[in-house]
């Protein structure tokens, strides 16, 4: 079994705080999408809490328009064609840039509720329950 359980920080609260500091780091789809529009700024990278990407697309805009500027309209083009199609990359995969979807703790992920779908968020209760038939699932399979 891996040692990742270790470096868990519950902060006295268990499962319950664990999933409330989730929730809060979590980003609503339709803001991440509205602010793709003004994706020359990044602030939808900023949004999912990706600086980086944020910063280069700052910096391709600058680029191109200091390339504009200069008169170099085809490599103004250029980067702000680049730019476009990063965008529209963005929106294809803006699902996948939520932070706390991939588990990198080396165990599989309990199923939870989908937000495209509709369905609610499991309760404590519910999440307890997945617990102890994953627990005696593990337990059957280790027999």
């Amino acid at each position: 079994m891996s040692d990742a359980w270790k470096e868990l920080d519950f902060a006295g609260g268990g499962l319950q705080n664990a999933n409330i500091r989730l929730a809060a780091l979590l980003r609503k789809r339709r803001v991440a999408y509205a602010l793709l529009a003004l994706f020359p700024l990044g602030l939808h990278r900023d949004y999912l809490h990706d600086r980086r990407g944020a910063w280069l697309y700052r910096g391709g805009t600058l680029l191109g328009v200091a390339a504009l500027l200069s008169g170099q309209t085809s490599l103004a083009g250029l980067v702000l064609a680049a730019g476009a199609a990063f965008a529209i990359y963005d929106l294809v995969r803006t699902d996948d840039r939520q932070p706390g979807t991939q588990e990198d703790s080396g165990h599989e992920p309990l199923p939870s509720a989908d937000t495209r779908t509709g369905r609610r968020a499991s309760s404590f209760a519910e999440q307890e329950k997945r617990l102890r038939e994953l627990a005696a699932t593990r337990r059957k399979n280790s027999e």
